[in-house]
C-alpha cells in the first residue's frame, strides 16, 4: 500500500508512479570521496561518475564544470539513461497515488 513500487502482471517489480526527471541529491547531496573525487550522490556508491577533483579545483569550479553541467543536462531529459538514476527511489511518493 504505501510503497514507491508495485509487481507487475509477471510480478517483476517497477516504479510505482514513474519517474521525474528531477533530483534533489544532484543539487544538495553531492558526495566528495577520501581522495577529493566529486561524485552525484550516494548512489553512485563505486564513484563512477566523477564530476570533478577538488585536490585539482575549487568545488565552486567543478560545480560550475562542463562535468556537472552535462550530468545534470543528462538528468533532466531522461534519467532513465542514467545507470545510478534509472533505479533510484528519490522523489517518487510513497503514498497511495
Amino acid at each position: 500500500k504505501y510503497s514507491r513500487y508495485k509487481k507487475d502482471r509477471k510480478g517483476k517489480m517497477q516504479v510505482k508512479s514513474g519517474l521525474q526527471n528531477h533530483c534533489w541529491k544532484l543539487w544538495h547531496a553531492n558526495v566528495i570521496t577520501w581522495d577529493g573525487i566529486v561524485v552525484p550522490c550516494c548512489f553512485d556508491k563505486d564513484a563512477m561518475h566523477h564530476l570533478g577533483n577538488l585536490q585539482m579545483q575549487s568545488f565552486k569550479d567543478v560545480w560550475h564544470n562542463a562535468n556537472y553541467q552535462q550530468f545534470r543536462k543528462e538528468l533532466m531529459t531522461s534519467r532513465k539513461n542514467i545507470d545510478i538514476c534509472a533505479n533510484c527511489s528519490e522523489g517518487l511518493s510513497v503514498w497511495e497515488d
